[in-house]
Parts: C-alpha cells; sequence; structure tokens
C-alpha cells in the first residue's frame, strides 16, 4: 500500500509498485463482485468478470439525466500506458483503468467505451466530447482548477536501466545522464527540475529524451541510446517485466500521489456518482481484486473523494 504525501511536483501520470508502508484499504472481503482468470491467448491480459456487480440505484440516480438516456459512459484515454492503459492483441483498450471504469459503469448501470485520445486533450475535451477521463491523472492543484477529480488509486515514480547498470546509475541522482521518459507527462517536470538542479550544483546537465509512448523509451534505454528511463512505478515495472531481462530497477521508488478520474466541474452530481461507485467498489473488494489481477494491489485506497486535497 502507498501512503500519499504533499507534492512539490505536478503531472505524474500513473501509479504503483510495492512501496510499504500502512495499509490503506479494507481487506478484501470472502465473496467479491470479481473474478480473475488469466488468459493464456492474449499474452496472459488479465480477464476480469465483472457480472456479479449488481447496479446501485441510489448512485445511477445521480448520473445526469443526458447520460442515463444514452445508457452509456463515454472516456476518453491515451492508449499507450501499460498496464493502466493500452490496446490489446484484439485492438480493443486493456489495462486496470478499462476494468475500473468498466465496473464503474456496472455500479451505475451504464455501459462503458473509452476513446483514444491524446493525453494532453483530454481534459480539454471533458464535458463536451468525454464525460469522464480515466488514464492514469495524479491529482495536483493546476488541475483541480480545470476539472473535477474522483481519487481511486495512489502512485509514484521509479527508474531503470539496462541490465548490469553498466553506467552505473545511483538515483536520484542523474547528472551527466540520458533520461528517456514518455513526453506529456509529470517525467517532462522531473527533468527539467533535475537538469537545473546539477546545473546549478556545478555538475553536468541531463540531456532529455522525450518519447511519444513509456515503450519506446524503454526500448532505448535497452539498446543502449538513453541511460535511464524514469516513469511512473508500476509502468516501469511493466516495461522491465516484459524486457527479457535486458531492463532492471534502480533505487526507490519517489513521491507518492492519488491518481483521478476526471468529471467536469459543471457535472458534481455525476462526480458524486462516481465516487459512490469508486466507495462501492472498494468496500466490496471488486477494485482489490482489479488491482491485484495487474500486479498493483499496493495502489489500493481507503477512501475514495471528490477533489481531494494533497
Amino acid at each position: 500500500m502507498i501512503p500519499t504525501r504533499p507534492r512539490r511536483r505536478s503531472l505524474l501520470r500513473a501509479l504503483p509498485l510495492a512501496l510499504g508502508g500502512a495499509a490503506l484499504a479494507p481487506a478484501l472481503a470472502a465473496c467479491t463482485d470479481a473474478s480473475v482468470r488469466l488468459d493464456a491467448e492474449s499474452n496472459a491480459i488479465p480477464t476480469i468478470d465483472l457480472s456479479g456487480i449488481e447496479e446501485r440505484q441510489d448512485l445511477a440516480e445521480l448520473v445526469p439525466a443526458a447520460i442515463r438516456e444514452r445508457g452509456e459512459l463515454v472516456n476518453g484515454a491515451a492508449l499507450n500506458y501499460a498496464p493502466g492503459e493500452f490496446v490489446g492483441s484484439d485492438g480493443q483498450a486493456v489495462g486496470y483503468d478499462m476494468d475500473v471504469l468498466a465496473a464503474i459503469g456496472k455500479v451505475l448501470g451504464l455501459t462503458t467505451r473509452t476513446e483514444s485520445a491524446v493525453f494532453a486533450q483530454i481534459i480539454p475535451s471533458i464535458g463536451s466530447k468525454y464525460d469522464v477521463g480515466i488514464s492514469s491523472f495524479t491529482i495536483n492543484p493546476e488541475r483541480l482548477e480545470q476539472v473535477s477529480m474522483v481519487s481511486y488509486f495512489a502512485a509514484g515514480m521509479s527508474y531503470a536501466v539496462k541490465s548490469g547498470n553498466p553506467y552505473g546509475i545511483t538515483p536520484p541522482d542523474l547528472c551527466g545522464t540520458r533520461v528517456a521518459h514518455q513526453v506529456g507527462t509529470y517525467m517532462d517536470d522531473v527533468v527539467v527540475e533535475r537538469d537545473a538542479e546539477c546545473r546549478d550544483g556545478g555538475g553536468k546537465g541531463i540531456v532529455d529524451q522525450p518519447y511519444v509512448g513509456n515503450a519506446d523509451a524503454a526500448t532505448a534505454v535497452a539498446g543502449g541510446k538513453a541511460d535511464v528511463l524514469i516513469g511512473d512505478s508500476p509502468v516501469v515495472a511493466y516495461a522491465v517485466d516484459r524486457s527479457r531481462g535486458t531492463l532492471e530497477q534502480v533505487g526507490e521508488i519517489e513521491d507518492a500521489a492519488l491518481n483521478g478520474i476526471v468529471v467536469a466541474k459543471d457535472q458534481p452530481d455525476l462526480a458524486e456518482a462516481i465516487r459512490g461507485a469508486v466507495q462501492h467498489l472498494i468496500d466490496s473488494g471488486t477494485l482489490r481484486e482489479i488491482l491485484a489481477a495487474w500486479g498493483n494491489e499496493t495502489g489500493m485506497i481507503e477512501t475514495s473523494e471528490v477533489d481531494p486535497q494533497q
């Protein structure tokens, strides 16, 4: 479980590996709303059975009439951020965020649909093109000025290098290194800050190597084109796991923070409906089961809130 704490920085996108610390969620109930199996034919992507989740009428009634009449909750997500949200072998959106979204839909009596989007364009489109945005958004003051956010997860940041750590990298010291990361995320800010710290201290600056997707950034490190990969801890762990031994994690996981589901500020009832649905999934054990299936149970939180202050 990941204890969250105030953050100096702002734009982290996703979620955590094991950080230790106090437990943040109730124990898994003996009987939950979801059951999990591994589908060997889809590269061991977890298949979550949500058929046992029943609609909560009190929460469904909070959903705006236009969405209830449509019967569908439309989500915008950048599908290049495994294991949170990415495109599976069948061309469909998969990941723990997609499973969480589907579970929320079941609680609210709605089907769900995810449209692929550029990450930076999701928030400006909330309330018009998309009803919600569940795409590993970290909750921060800048975003809360634009939208409401419903907490559902906690996340951190970590590092990976080529196996054997041939350049002797010891995070958080990145001075003089070539740093690969996904563009448009909190990592942009991390590189700028660390580079300034290096130069102010009389050391060598950082060579910034941004990539459109985390997979490309990881490939650059594994192939020796970059020295270190930085990213959200479960994303880095996922890259290491699938690197066939070419990458390894180094250093500690840093800066835990809450992730949130984005909702338009002028739809407080929808935000409350989603908050209630997330809390129901927490209390029933379903959210824990979903996250555990994706290896991210440690990101569990105890209480979902609308616009939590960190």
